[in-house]
């Protein structure tokens, strides 16, 4: 009886060891995920933060006097602190939203445009055009105002 009962204290040992040897390495295990997963938000972060820097856009002609429709251009220029792929949309101040589309920046700013027909005979038309970058990280322009007169 005191064989066996010896022998089962060596075996409840041996299964504790394996047991806390175990648990040592599921915590390592953990432990570099959390590592690893950390630096990569950090990464992402960084990437978001730093890509695009700034977003200006300009109207042609800011001001306008004649016969209408007229076709106003909007240009933007997206300022990047390194190459990037840039998703953006053109909002207009009458709710209209423009398609995604994407440029792809390789130095410090590249220039995009649209245009705009509006305007009707013997009224006056004030409105705006931006430039909303999607990706990689959320910008909003400045709004690019127009004025516009018709004959």
């Amino acid at each position: 009886m005191v064989y066996v009962m010896a022998r089962i204290g060596r075996q409840l040992k041996v299964y504790e060891n394996v047991r806390r040897s175990c648990t040592m390495k599921i915590r390592r295990v953990i432990f570099v995920v959390m590592i690893f997963l950390a630096c990569l938000f950090m990464a992402t972060a960084e990437a978001q933060q730093y890509t695009v820097t700034k977003v200006v856009v300009i109207a042609k002609p800011s001001t306008y006097t004649g016969p209408c429709p007229a076709t106003i251009e909007f240009l933007a220029t997206i300022f990047v602190s390194r190459p990037a792929r840039v998703e953006y949309r053109w909002e207009r101040s009458d709710g209209v939203m423009g398609p995604r589309e994407s440029v792809d920046i390789r130095s410090a700013g590249k220039g995009v445009t649209t245009t705009w027909k509006v305007g009707t005979p013997r009224r006056t038309f004030t409105g705006w055009e931006r430039l909303h970058v999607l990706a990689p990280a959320s910008m909003i322009s400045n709004q690019a105002a127009v004025q516009i007169k018709c004959n």
